[in-house]
């Protein structure tokens, strides 16, 4: 299974949003998607049509067994498209998933082994929504994500958080053993002189490493509102074309073989 990460430095950023519409993207193109919320706020769901009321998740699984597949928490959201929330959680239960992903030194890999049916199906994209900063989650996730989408502001903020990133020093080591980071730039307005200025320190810097911006654009806020994708709610959003155009760069780099309404994630094993 590919596995995308979506994570960030910095809170309030667009993650959330990104990992929802990224799904909704790559799942309208054919492939299958999971999408799981690694944040105890457990805000991922609503993007996916999932009433405020539902309070399971995986962490209810994980409390009555560590060892039991997360894949039993799954919600159906579209054609092709499932959601795993995080699910309503006690703060005892929070320690405990954060004990069992931070043990590095025990003997198995939690999400590659006991998790290997959510986390190595070839057949199926997988995309991980963190919280803000470290997390044992995010820390975990790096021994099997293929790549990392970071999304920050056109801000000075986020200018000073881009070293961060270049040092690995959000989980100390690489955000993955694969394809490395990629940045995205979020509720970018080119009116405003900063949000340029801004833009042409990452291309100047991080040329290889900027995968995209998206535009500001009041669809993004209404669809969320509304429980939608934006380009289901906006077809002619410039948000939901950047969006777009990001998945494509994604596939491109994660080699998915991709045509008129199809996404073969793995060509060579399906003999494409």
């Amino acid at each position: 299974m590919p596995v995308i990460s979506v994570c960030s430095p910095k809170g309030g950023v667009g993650k959330t949003t990104l990992a929802a519409n990224l799904a909704h993207v790559f799942s309208a193109s054919g492939a299958r998607v999971v999408c799981i919320d690694f944040d105890p706020q457990n805000s991922l769901r609503l993007y996916f049509g999932v009433q405020l009321s539902e309070e399971r998740g995986f962490i209810n699984i994980f409390t009555e067994d560590p060892k039991a597949g997360w894949i039993d928490a799954v919600i159906n959201g579209g054609k092709n498209l499932f959601v795993i929330p995080y699910g309503k959680s006690s703060e005892d239960q929070r320690r405990a998933l954060a004990s069992v992903l931070a043990d590095d030194k025990g003997p198995t890999n939690y999400l590659g082994e006991w998790q290997k049916g959510l986390f190595c199906d070839p057949s199926v994209l997988l995309i991980a929504d963190f919280p803000p900063g470290y997390s044992p989650a995010l820390a975990a996730i790096s021994t099997v994500a293929d790549i990392s989408i970071v999304p920050l502001m056109a801000d000075a903020s986020s200018v000073s958080l881009f070293s961060v990133l270049e040092n690995n020093e959000l989980i100390d080591r690489p955000l993955n053993e694969r394809l490395g980071y990629y940045i995205v730039l979020n509720h970018v307005d080119n009116r405003i002189r900063l949000n340029r200025e801004v833009q042409d320190f990452a291309h100047g810097n991080f040329a290889d490493r900027l995968l995209g911006v998206i535009h500001s654009d009041t669809s993004v806020i209404e669809a969320a509102a509304m429980q939608r994708s934006i380009s289901d709610f906006n077809q002619n959003s410039s948000a939901a074309f950047d969006i777009e155009v990001i998945a494509r760069k994604i596939a491109g780099l994660l080699k998915f073989d991709v045509k008129s309404g199809t996404m073969v994630l793995n060509p060579e094993s399906q003999g494409a």
